[in-house]
């Protein structure tokens, strides 16, 4: 477990899942499971860093599906590094331990702070492509590259900064653990937590229900609308069908705007899909307050966390399989970019 031996006798924990069942799932999802996704997610991550890097940043939709990218990267390389302790566990198991207690209050949260940047950012993009797809010769003179660079840097940094405070609640300390015959690290909760954490928890769960709950109305309610738009543009499409290109495009939306609109839909709808379990964990720890680390439901929120996290890796690595197989651009600077490294071997 994360705690010392002796902490262990002084906490009662529930044993909806018990220590021996975690300590199994723990093998088969912590480590073989999320190890794999995370350095998957992080290579699928870095050939999309690539290829944004090759096309550059003149369009918009490039400097947010790049932000969205660059956390994708940061949650799945912190997830590799936290589960490291896996690798090790074959040399050393109490270097193992050591490590998974070190990584776990800092590396370990990181990953879920970085999701929640790229749901606002998702939102960002949904809102964008709906109102693009509402009021296209209005709002393309708005959303130009530097503004949406400004926003993504915001939205970035503020939503991140929300979570911080959850950093600096944890201490790292030593005891000798009898089971590994060695002296381990540890993590527990240090004086700030017990002096503040009445209300820094508060204000945790607050923000990590409200802001991902906002984005979640925020994208179903911009999705849906951009839909109805799309099916409204095909519509009128079909109707001057006969006449000249003009009227083609009388609805001012650019096949090449549907295009990107259906690819960034497949995107958002992906994230609404993996963000809705995570909304109700944050709701069952509102109704249980010891449904948290340390707490009597160590075990089960631990356990419960760990599937969640198979979701936010999984998203993070299928985006490159959507931009590759609904975008045009992305496929051929992608195969140019391959096509070159083959020469070049």
């Amino acid at each position: 477990m994360n705690i010392s031996d002796a902490s262990l006798a002084q906490i009662t924990w529930n044993k909806i899942i018990s220590d021996h069942l975690y300590d199994t799932l723990d093998t088969y999802v912590s480590f073989w499971a999320l190890f794999f996704l995370s350095c998957f997610g992080a290579a699928t991550n870095t050939l999309n860093v690539i290829v944004f890097l090759d096309q550059g940043f003149k369009d918009g939709v490039n400097i947010s599906l790049m932000s969205i990218t660059f956390w994708d990267l940061v949650k799945c390389t912190n997830g590799l590094i936290h589960r490291m302790y896996g690798p090790i566990s074959l040399f050393s198991t109490a270097v193992a331990s050591s490590w998974r207690n070190i990584t776990f209050p800092y590396v370990e949260y990181t990953p879920i702070f970085a999701s929640y940047v790229a749901y606002a950012l998702a939102t960002y993009v949904s809102v964008e492509r709906c109102l693009c797809v509402c009021k296209p010769f209005k709002v393309k003179a708005i959303f130009t590259p530097k503004f949406t660079l400004v926003m993504v840097v915001l939205i970035s940094l503020i939503v991140f900064g929300a979570y911080v405070v959850i950093y600096f609640l944890y201490e790292i300390y030593y005891d000798y653990s009898a089971y590994l015959n060695s002296t381990i690290a540890y993590y527990k909760y240090n004086r700030l937590y017990f002096e503040y954490g009445r209300i820094i928890m508060p204000y945790y769960k607050f923000v990590a229900i409200g802001l991902p709950s906002l984005s979640f109305i925020t994208l179903c309610v911009s999705s849906a609308t951009t839909v109805y738009h799309l099916k409204k543009s095909a519509k009128i499409f079909q109707r001057y069908q006969l006449q000249s290109r003009r009227d083609k495009n009388a609805s001012g939306i650019s096949h090449r705007e549907k295009q990107v609109s259906k690819m960034l839909l497949v995107v958002i709808i992906v994230n609404i899909g993996n963000l809705f379990p995570r909304i109700i964990f944050y709701v069952g720890q509102l109704v249980e307050p010891e449904f948290y680390v340390l707490k009597k439901y160590h075990n089960f929120f631990l356990t419960v966390a760990e599937f969640l996290f198979i979701l936010d890796f999984t998203n993070a690595s299928v985006n490159f399989f959507i931009f590759l197989s609904m975008s045009t651009n992305f496929k051929y600077t992608f195969k140019q970019i391959m096509s070159k490294l083959v020469k070049f071997e």
